[in-house]
């Protein structure tokens, strides 16, 4: 057995058996809980709008920590809930409600979920309160501090969940909530979190699908184990799209917010997501994968604003191989509402840039093969398209960045289509300064150019 494999089976010493002990330990009292090892609907009233918005922040390096959101200019706030999470070391330190410091007010929460035992002196907790009153965020970027938290083992972080309406008729909004644990190698139900199926009613034209994530616990990779895999599926109607380590402590010490655009096909009815603890050997094969904690899951479904295109993409550049190391990893989606995320990890630097302000400036068409979209609109053309936002370096906010995709159709190497690729720059907002650019083919994964859809389909 390798160091790996051993390390696979211990963890600060917890025993196997111990694990089995602690499987399904949950406080008898807080039984009323909204969610514990899945996410459920929440026990507060969720209001109607046109989107939900997620944004959140790591609290375990330090407190305050500042909470950033960005919103559609001239929208109406309809509700924020905040929710914040962590491990105490003991199952009786837990109790029904919690504290937070916001923008310099105490905000009392309650339990929502957890006080799980995932080892001798690990039990996870969520906490929920509804913040709307306290006139904190509006259209455009806001921006308020959170501190407080004193978990006794571990703070993840705090996030917002913000219901928005822009006057175009109301969407489906769809919130759960709670506290569900996952550690591949752990006991069931350790071991997973439960699927979320997110139903709506089916249209007969295409739609894009808003999902966001809070996820908590995931190491960033200065820990001791390195870089932690991790997987999420989403399946729209049928079809299953795999988000491979995107979970890194992206927006601080321990806490990840996940903005996810998908499209939502004519006469579908449903959307799942799932969190998964494995490794699907892309960023770091054979690393031990990430213990997580799954929080909350926002939906909601619009139709999409007139842009000429938007992107789905992820994949690899490494020096022409499609296996081992990787140079650079990356991966996000672009619209075609005006927001997104974006992700690109230097290997061989260790720089990790992470953005959840991005929208498309330009699409056209170059000398290239592609977009050759399966299932997409015939006559579609356009095999390039560009986008600017803000985003995080190192855990460091602030920076503004231009990039680009390459769609030359797929699979690469047949009907002679040439490669994908990716570019961004990253640029000090007061020098202008270059401070991390990362440029490269594909040597796996995939980019994806899709045409406008629903009502602006041309």
């Amino acid at each position: 057995m390798n160091n790996i494999d051993i390390v696979k089976y211990i963890r600060i010493g917890v025993s196997y058996l111990a694990l089995i002990l602690f499987a399904m330990v949950v406080s008898p009292q807080l039984v009323r809980a909204d969610g514990t090892e899945m996410l459920d609907v929440p026990s507060i009233d969720i209001f109607e709008g046109t989107g939900v918005r997620a944004a959140g922040t790591g609290l375990e390096d330090g407190q305050p920590g500042t909470i950033t959101i960005e919103l559609p200019i001239g929208v109406t706030i309809i509700q924020v809930i905040l929710y914040w999470a962590g491990n105490n070391s003991f199952e009786d330190e837990v109790t029904d409600f919690d504290t937070i410091v916001v923008d310099g007010d105490d905000v009392e929460g309650e339990f929502i979920g957890g006080n799980t035992g995932y080892s001798d002196f690990e039990f996870t907790v969520t906490y929920r309160a509804d913040i709307t009153e306290m006139d904190l965020v509006s259209d455009g970027i806001s921006s308020f501090d959170v501190a407080g938290l004193d978990f006794t083992e571990e703070n993840y972080g705090a996030g917002i969940m913000v219901v928005y309406d822009d006057e175009t008729g109301k969407s489906q909004i769809d919130v759960r909530d709670g506290n569900d644990f996952a550690m591949i190698n752990w006991p069931v139900p350790l071991d997973s979190t439960e699927i979320q199926i997110f139903e709506f009613e089916p249209e007969n034209i295409v739609r894009v699908g808003n999902l966001e994530l809070f996820v908590g616990s995931v190491a960033d990779d200065t820990g001791v184990y390195g870089f932690r895999p991790s997987s999420f599926e989403v399946t729209v109607d049928g079809v299953t799209s795999i988000f491979s380590d995107q979970l890194n402590s992206n927006d601080g010490r321990y806490w990840d917010t996940v903005n996810l655009v998908v499209e939502v096909p004519a006469g579908a009815e449903t959307i799942t997501a799932q969190i998964f603890s494995r490794d699907d050997e892309v960023f770091a094969p054979g690393n031990l994968p990430a213990s997580l904690v799954w929080l909350a899951a926002g939906f909601s479904i619009e139709e999409p604003a007139p842009d000429d295109c938007w992107i789905t993409t992820g994949g690899f550049h490494n020096a022409g191989d499609t296996a081992g190391s990787k140079d650079y990893t990356f991966g996000g989606n672009v619209g075609p509402p005006p927001r997104g995320s974006w992700e690109v990890v230097d290997h061989n630097t260790g720089d990790n840039f992470h953005s959840n302000d991005v929208q498309i400036v330009h699409c056209e068409v170059i000398q290239l093969t592609g977009p050759g979209q399966p299932g997409g609109k015939k006559g579609f053309k356009i095999n390039q398209a560009s986008f600017e936002g803000t985003g995080r370096l190192n855990g460091e906010g602030g920076y503004i960045f231009t990039g680009y995709v390459q769609d030359a159709g797929e699979p690469h190497g047949k009907k002679a289509n040439d490669q994908d690729f990716f570019s961004i720059t990253v640029r000090d907002p007061d020098t202008l300064e270059i401070v991390f650019h990362a440029s490269a083919t594909l040597d796996g994964g995939n980019v994806q150019i899709h045409p406008p859809t629903g009502k602006f389909k041309k």
